[in-house]
């Protein structure tokens, strides 16, 4: 049995899941409407544009749209509700996948939920579905897929959400199969968005969401996917990679959505362990006795979000370990307030000007699960101060709480929502369950 084949079977297991799966899973859910709603604000010049170019296409009225109070085709409705969600750096991803899973996979269930009047069994079954392709899917092709280039968050996204749409559709593994092996041709996604212009970052998983959506619709009108579309030689893993980590493809003793890692900080997530390590020095230093600051990091962060040293906007704080981490060091924290570019203060630029970024290759390590940063701050009278974070709170390591999530929603959630519709959001979260009619939380979203 081919890689495609077997994934494909496994995937078509997924039926039944447990009260933990079903927590997991509501607990992912509300993170991404947090997410979406930072993004919302947080990306607002974009996310305009973005309006601007799809609401005029509106067709048949067929699922929500966040913050919208009609209704679009389910692909571009998914489209949107990624773009949101992905705007402000604060959604769940994967550490072995090395990228975000919920933005794509979410929008694309629930608009084809709405689409086909789903029930909440069949969106919780479809949902983790998705989470489980994705993340077996791009820890395969890890990390030969960042080394070339490709964002594996829109690249293997599309693959999931054909995966598990094709769950709403009711398709057995062959069905599954098809679906990923069409969207095998409708991926995409680049990294180019780390070296300018860090706002068209959400275009990845939003294409992900409506392309994984169509070929899942194709599939279940009978369109047959090429054989072996993931390991042929001419196949995806061909295409983003030039080893395939078979071992990253097999099942274990759990859903891999427990392996998810939620987020405190509105940047990448490359920035965060040296966010908290900077948070922490802050307690132990003053900023106008820094010399120098070493920061020991891997050399995908580098890659990925070391190369822009001042930031010109919001946009580009997402994707600056120098700017976060000298906002961390000066105020002892970082939050959705410290991306306006305007907090380039003379202290921040100084700190900046003092940071240096070394790699190291010890700062990661697959196989025990760490990302890591440490720092290494040289005060003015040469002493020289310490600080290590192998991984980041929000990691299955250092869980977050559910208080922490909707502490998270409700601070995200300033000026677009108020307490009652927050209120009436978490119980259409928490009544996701059983075989009743999925009514979707994003219609909430909406109302006046």
């Amino acid at each position: 049995m081919g890689i495609t084949t077997s994934l494909a079977f496994d995937l078509f297991q997924i039926q039944k899941l447990s009260n933990q799966d079903k927590e997991q899973l509501r607990l992912l859910i509300i993170d991404f409407f947090a997410a979406s709603y930072a993004g919302y604000k947080q990306n607002r010049d974009f996310n305009h544009a973005v309006e601007r170019v799809v609401c005029c296409q509106r067709g048949v009225e067929e699922a929500f749209v966040f913050l919208q109070r009609g209704r679009y085709p389910a692909a571009k409705a998914a489209f949107m509700n990624s773009i949101y969600g992905h705007g402000a750096e604060l959604d769940d991803g994967n550490k072995k996948a090395m990228g975000h899973v919920g933005v794509h996979v979410i929008p694309a269930v629930f608009a084809l939920a709405d689409k086909l009047n789903s029930t909440n069994e069949e969106v919780l079954v479809a949902l983790a579905t998705g989470y489980e392709a994705y993340i077996r899917i791009s820890s395969a092709a890890q990390p030969g897929m960042v080394q070339r280039g490709f964002h594996s968050t829109g690249m293997a996204g599309t693959l999931a959400c054909s995966a598990a749409c094709a769950r709403l559709y009711h398709l057995d593994a062959q069905g599954i199969e098809d679906a990923i092996a069409l969207a095998t041709t409708l991926s995409g996604g680049l990294l180019s968005y780390g070296e300018s212009r860090p706002a068209i970052k959400p275009l990845n998983p939003a294409k992900a969401a409506e392309n994984g959506i169509f070929a899942a619709m194709l599939a279940s009108e009978g369109v047959k996917g090429p054989l072996k579309a993931l390991e042929g030689p001419n196949g995806w893993f061909h295409a983003v990679t030039s080893k395939i980590e078979k071992d990253m493809l097999k099942g274990g003793d759990h859903l891999l959505i427990h392996e998810c890692y939620f987020k405190l900080y509105p940047s990448c997530r490359h920035t965060h362990c040296g966010i908290e390590a900077a948070i922490n020095l802050h307690k132990r230093i003053k900023a106008e006795d820094i010399k120098a600051v070493y920061v020991y990091i891997y050399p995908n962060a580098i890659k990925l979000a070391g190369q822009i040293h001042f930031p010109q906007n919001q946009d580009e704080t997402k994707f600056s370990i120098h700017y976060t981490l000298a906002c961390a060091l000066q105020y002892g924290t970082y939050g959705i307030k410290d991306m306006e570019y305007t907090k380039l203060s003379d202290e921040i630029v100084n700190l900046i000007n003092r940071i240096h970024l070394i790699s190291d290759e010890a700062m990661e390590d697959r196989s025990k699960n760490i990302r890591g940063t440490r720092v290494e701050v040289v005060k003015k009278n040469g002493e020289v101060i310490k600080e290590a974070v192998l991984v980041p709170k929000g990691d299955p390591e250092k869980p977050l709480g559910r208080q922490d999530i909707l502490g998270k929603l409700e601070e995200c959630a300033l000026g677009c929502a108020g307490q009652k519709t927050l209120e009436k959001l978490i119980r259409m979260i928490e009544d996701l369950d059983g075989d009743g009619e999925f009514i979707n939380p994003i219609s909430v979203t909406g109302e006046l």
